[in-house]
């Protein structure tokens, strides 16, 4: 099976912000990737969670349209800086 593109967002309230795309086999290993992430990337403030937050994940083929584009150039602008 193809891996499949995923975009992680950290919420909290009516706030989502991208963290960061990446590829999976399926949705549960999918639904593993903050973990993952978070041990591997212990600096990353973005993959620990305060109270009242918590993770979505979408499939880059569930998003609606330009949803996918708008996150990855914010993604983008803040590796750039």
């Amino acid at each position: 099976m193809a891996n499949k593109s995923y975009l992680l967002y950290r919420c909290s309230g009516s706030r989502r912000r991208p963290v960061i795309i990446f590829s999976a086999s399926d949705a549960d290993e999918a639904r593993e990737a903050p973990t993952w992430l978070r041990r591997r990337h212990p600096e990353n403030k973005l993959l620990r969670l305060r109270p009242g937050q918590f993770f979505e994940i979408v499939e880059q083929g569930q998003c609606p349209p330009g949803e996918w584009e708008k996150a990855a150039a914010e993604l983008g602008e803040r590796m750039g800086s």
